[in-house]
């Protein structure tokens, strides 16, 4: 019997020891840290706030872990950050992408936003004003370019 009570011991030991050898997460943490430094430069305090928030959180629960010796917690916690953090990166790069795009259509097609836009027809048509430029003001005399009626490449 006391052999078997010295094996459980032993036993016991051994699996204390290597849970309290769990290497501290100090990798993932940086990790996590440069994670949530490079969300914030894409922007996601205003295109993904809740999850930039929640990168942050998790970071600091992390940090709390590791004061308290919960290794394992802390990794969980960092790992989790990251992934939180990596998400509004993703989120911000997509709503930048969206404004971007966004401005070249603006930029392609102009008269998109108005009012006659959508009309058949309206699309490519100059206003019927600028057709020809104005013929001289009267009271001028002798051969000018504005005597005659010019097209819209401006030859006559």
């Amino acid at each position: 019997m006391g052999w078997r009570a010295a094996t459980i011991l032993s036993a016991s030991l051994g699996l204390a020891a290597c849970a309290g050898s769990v290497p501290p997460p100090t990798a993932q943490l940086g990790a996590s840290a440069q994670a949530i430094q490079q969300a914030e430069r894409a922007g996601a305090l205003q295109h993904a706030p809740a999850e930039f928030q929640s990168a942050r959180e998790k970071l600091a629960a992390a940090d709390a872990a590791m004061r308290e010796d919960e290794r394992t917690q802390a990794r969980r916690l960092a790992e989790q950050a990251q992934a939180d953090a990596e998400l509004a990166t993703v989120r911000s790069q997509r709503a930048t992408a969206q404004q971007a795009a966004s401005a070249v259509r603006t930029l392609a097609n102009p008269n998109a936003g108005l009012p006659n836009a959508g009309m058949p027809g309206a699309a490519g048509r100059a206003p019927a004003a600028s057709a020809a430029a104005p013929l001289a003001p009267s009271g001028m005399s002798g051969t000018s370019t504005w005597d005659s009626p010019r097209t819209l490449e401006g030859t006559p």
